[in-house]
């Protein structure tokens, strides 16, 4: 059971009140020193920010800074037990809610912050590829100007090789009448060729599941482990081997996936829009309702890039895929929102709000995450 410390003295002016209390018998420069406890019922409210606390060699000194520009009659005010219970339990309740504040303060900060140096080494490393990028390109410019103008400089040499080799004709003079000999080419030197043309030289591999080169030593490891995969996919999906002819239609295939999502198989589902648009279709709606399966196991990332690729499926924009149009705007918001990027997530929700206007589900949605920005502005 603490011991209440009663020895004490205090002053105050006006604008503080300055308490003393005494550490007697005490080795250790501690504020809190047990079984000994400090507690005073003020006679009027303090500015606790401004207050503070100085631990010095014999005493700790309370600099107090008054709510109200007045002297008080007494340090502690006239208090019942049971009021000082009260009292005591309401000030314990708002410095935990204080901490509380705080400590969920500095939580969202730290967020933001994190969000922050994300962005910035994004921004970083985008400046540096375009600098490699420019690099690359002035000196693929420049090696292409080298050969250019070595190139022009041979053409040079080779026309005037065949110029000294063309013969002399016989040339009259006016005193004397003799042909002028004729000066014959060498037929041991050679005419230097003109540089052949370059081009491009195509190397196809074969096809491998594996990124490393192919040895006899491991092939019936990779084996074994393909054919584990393969068992794997066919527990969760479909195999093309496996699969009839009228099982490659992409429509049967896309009601296929729907039915696997309406009984809870999101894996399945998302394994049969995947081998439809892996046959090459370009439906919208397998890419629209992939995003779903993948939103519904927590595949934001994909969840938005399926979204994207759905609307640039649906171009132009016209009336009758109003609202696919609308359900990918959806779905990109709310995966946006999820992946913290709220704002991107609101201007979705707008977009699919503009298409859909009396939907009040998608108002209701859109005005949630408004409230969490302004919440998040407020902080």
């Amino acid at each position: 059971m603490p011991l209440l410390v009663k020895e004490y003295s205090w002053r105050q002016t006006e604008n503080v009140v300055v308490i003393r209390v005494p550490l007697k018998g005490v080795h250790y420069r501690k504020a809190y020193f047990h079984p000994f406890l400090f507690e005073v019922f003020l006679f009027s409210s303090v500015k606790e920010p401004q207050s503070k606390c100085t631990l010095v060699d014999d005493e700790i000194v309370f600099e107090l800074q008054k709510v109200e520009h007045a002297s008080w009659d007494d340090l502690e005010a006239n208090l019942s037990k049971v009021e000082q219970q009260e009292m005591r339990k309401k000030i314990l309740e708002r410095a935990q809610e204080k901490a509380k504040a705080e400590q969920e303060r500095k939580r969202v900060k730290k967020a933001e912050l994190d969000r922050l140096a994300v962005r910035q080494q994004i921004s970083i490393d985008t400046h540096h590829r375009q600098l490699i990028e420019e690099i690359k390109e002035n000196v693929k410019k420049t090696a292409i100007k080298e050969i250019e103008e070595w190139k022009v400089s041979n053409q040079r040499e080779e026309n005037k090789d065949h110029v000294d080799q063309e013969v002399v004709p016989f040339q009259k003079t006016a005193s004397v009448n003799k042909p002028t000999p004729t000066v014959e080419p060498d037929e041991n030197v050679k005419p230097i060729p003109f540089p052949r043309n370059f081009g491009i030289v195509k190397v196809h591999f074969t096809a491998r599941d594996f990124p490393t080169p192919k040895r006899e030593s491991q092939a019936q490891e990779e084996e074994e482990w393909l054919k584990k995969q393969a068992e794997a996919r066919r527990r969760v999906g479909f195999m093309t081997e496996d699969l009839s002819p009228e099982e490659l239609d992409p429509v049967w295939l896309k009601d296929k996936g729907d039915n696997f999502f309406k009984v809870g198989n999101y894996l399945g589902a998302v394994s049969a829009y995947s081998h439809a648009i892996s046959i090459g279709s370009k439906m919208p709606a397998l890419y629209s309702n992939r995003a779903a399966a993948h939103m519904a196991l927590g595949n934001l990332h994909k969840t938005v890039e399926d979204c994207s690729t759905a609307l640039e499926l649906l171009m132009p924009c016209v009336e009758m895929n109003c609202m696919s149009r609308a359900r990918c705007h959806v779905r990109r918001g709310i995966a946006l929102c999820r992946l913290g990027m709220v704002r991107e997530g609101i201007g979705e929700l707008e977009a699919a709000v503009a298409l859909r206007p009396d939907d009040e589900k998608l108002r209701l949605d859109l005005e949630k995450a408004r409230a969490l920005v302004e919440a998040d502005e407020l902080e």
